[in-house]
């Protein structure tokens, strides 16, 4: 009888239709059987001696396996074994390594949903809301990507048709993009650089686009006393969102969207998160004393996710909303904006204060420092900000502008 290629596959064909009464092993050589069972099933089973021990390694049912497939597995493992390795073990490794590979494999739409999961405890319920839709709607195409996958082409696709028509909404989904393939290389499932990066690299790759300013009617800092006080007579988280407005500098969707959480009382600090700044630089805003007590005296239960202030429909206060009072203030629309209050702010540090420039541009979280010197110069002025923000909220409570002294903070 020969050594090796003993069966055919009309003897394997009989065999099966004939099944033993006990498992039966059929040897076709070179530590090739064909295996079959009482109850007819059959598969194929390398059978070797290792280290004095026997072994055996299935290589396929006869169904899925032909003769000729199953005689190419054996060989290949007569000479691993040949070469001193345990065709077994070489197997159940291969096994275990795609089962690690499986594990780390993720889509980045389960990717992103993860990522909300994890800040979303420390996001106000519309930003949570604003991370999904942004992503669903302009990002659909990452979505079933594996993010090990992803690269600078991908992320091009999805911010290439919106990045000079909405370039804001183009900036937010690349930061959140970056952010989302952040957490997934910190997890283990990609490797290499960030292809959202802007700095050094798709700032390269993406036009350079001028953002469009215009100029917002501003109430001039020298009447601000006057509108204060109308404002204060005012009931409502609406008139009081614009007053913390005004107080701070803030922009209109950083104040309308603050929640507790943000607050430190204790401290005297508003912690306004990246993710909720313009340009996606966490900013402090020191209170003064007039916001604070604004704060505290805030109906509510002040749980860490409430928001400060709420329309009386329960939702964020909108511009709409806070024109709105405007015009019931008796400024037509056109003459004055919420938003240019922080024009207001601006010139009173420039006409009042011995302000540096650039301290008075980080009160309103603006910073028109060169890149290079903003990476070497990291600071955000907040010591010389803390006496210019309640010098501004007396100045507003002063009836007579003349009466309040210039400030140094240099």
């Amino acid at each position: 009888m020969r050594a090796t290629h003993r069966l055919t596959a009309a003897t394997v064909k009989k065999l099966i239709t004939t099944p033993p009464e006990r498992t039966k092993y059929v040897p076709d050589g070179g530590g090739l059987h064909l295996q079959i069972t009482p109850a007819g099933t059959a598969s194929w089973v390398y059978r070797y001696q290792l280290h004095n021990r026997s072994r055996e390694m299935g290589l396929g049912g006869f169904a899925a396996v032909t003769l000729a497939d199953a005689r190419a597995k054996a060989a290949e493992a007569a000479r691993l074994k040949a070469a001193g390795i345990d065709p077994l073990g070489q197997k159940q490794h291969a096994r275990k390594t795609a089962q690690r590979e499986a594990e780390r494999r993720l889509s980045f739409a389960a990717a992103a949903e993860n990522y909300i999961a994890l800040r979303e405890p420390g996001w106000s319920k519309p930003n949570a809301e604003d991370w999904r839709s942004s992503i669903r709607r302009h990002a659909a195409s990452l979505g079933r990507l594996d993010v090990s996958e992803i690269d600078t082409s991908h992320v091009l696709n999805v911010l290439e048709p919106v990045w000079t028509k909405k370039n804001t909404t183009a900036m937010h989904l690349r930061a959140r993009i970056e952010n989302v393939l952040d957490w997934a290389t910190s997890k283990g499932h990609r490797a290499g650089a960030n292809p959202a990066r802007f700095t050094g690299h798709l700032e390269n790759l993406l036009p350079k686009v001028q953002e469009k300013t215009a100029n917002r009617p501003a109430l001039d800092y020298r009447a601000i006393h006057g509108f204060m006080k109308a404002l204060r007579a005012e009931a409502g988280d609406v008139a009081r969102a614009m007053e913390f407005i005004i107080l701070t500098g803030a922009r209109t969707s950083e104040a309308t969207g603050a929640t507790w959480r943000e607050i430190d009382l204790a401290g005297k600090i508003w912690h306004v998160p990246p993710e909720r700044m313009k340009v996606h630089v966490a900013h402090d805003v020191p209170l003064s004393p007039q916001a604070l007590a604004l704060l505290e005296a805030l109906p509510g239960e002040h749980a860490p996710d409430n928001r400060l202030f709420d329309s009386v429909k329960g939702k964020q206060v909108s511009d709409v909303v806070l024109s709105g009072l405007l015009r019931k203030l008796g400024y037509p629309l056109g003459s004055v904006t919420t938003h240019g209050f922080r024009s207001t702010v601006r010139t009173w540090l420039s006409e009042r204060t011995q302000a540096s420039p650039d301290v008075a541009e980080a009160v309103i979280a603006h910073d028109k420092r060169p890149k290079v010197q903003q990476a070497y110069e990291r600071t955000r002025f907040f010591e010389q900000r803390v006496p210019l923000m309640t010098q501004w909220a007396d100045f507003i409570d002063s009836p007579d502008a003349r009466v309040v002294a210039f400030v140094s903070a240099a």
